[in-house]
């Protein structure tokens, strides 16, 4: 193939700099390059959208997406929603079964596999019909885990039945998830950066491989 020349963008991309179609020369006859916050104002800065508050947001997404496409989504009954269910049920049971078998054994079998699959199914369901989301899966995670554990164990420090202990923190995690909601406060997790999720993922490994180490 002949020889094709690198234009002077590309030369420029590669350097790590990024130049416009048309850079600036400088006096000694080089190029410029121009950063981010010259070619877009405000790049790399996180723009929070005005507060929702008192329930606004709630009816905005509610009417989004219950009261528009919510119909067409759960009446869409053909070949390809099937497969889609079939995979996302195939997706969802393999781990809710290890996870329930894990729950049964750190619980004393209060909470085990049967338990497990029937809140997946149910909060799954009613997730799909009241969130207007109904791709997406609902199922136990290895944070939930390690903080059942430790409930576990509070509750054994403390005298209490784990079941009760359990349901309290629930009615209490389901204000919080209402006022949050109520008052817009979701919209913060804008910002949230990567090492804020990267400290979590930390955290739980650390979790899981000291209980594993002993």
């Amino acid at each position: 193939f002949p020889h094709r020349p690198i234009d002077k963008a590309s030369q420029s991309f590669t350097s790590g700099k990024y130049i416009m179609s048309d850079p600036k020369m400088t006096a000694d006859n080089t190029e410029s390059a121009v950063a981010n916050r010259d070619v877009m104002e405000g790049a790399g800065k996180v723009h929070m959208d005005e507060a929702e508050a008192w329930g606004t947001g709630i009816i905005k997404d509610f009417r989004r997406t219950v009261g528009t496409h919510w119909v067409e989504e759960m009446t869409n009954f053909n070949q390809k929603t099937v497969a889609v269910t079939l995979l996302i049920f195939i997706s969802v049971i393999a781990p809710t079964l290890t996870f329930g078998a894990v729950y049964g054994k750190e619980t004393d079998n209060k909470i085990g596999a049967v338990e497990t699959i029937l809140a997946t199914a149910w909060i799954g369901v009613f997730y799909s019909l009241l969130g207007g989301m109904p791709l997406c899966i609902i199922g136990s995670t290895g944070p939930v885990l390690a903080f059942t554990k430790a409930v576990v164990r509070i509750s054994d420090n403390i005298g209490v039945p784990f079941l009760t202990f359990n349901a309290w923190i629930s009615c209490w995690l389901l204000f919080y998830c209402l006022v949050a909601a109520f008052f817009d406060l979701t919209r913060v997790v804008r910002l949230a950066t990567r090492f804020t999720d990267e400290i979590f993922a930390f955290l739980i490994v650390s979790i899981f491989v000291f209980d594993a180490v002993g």
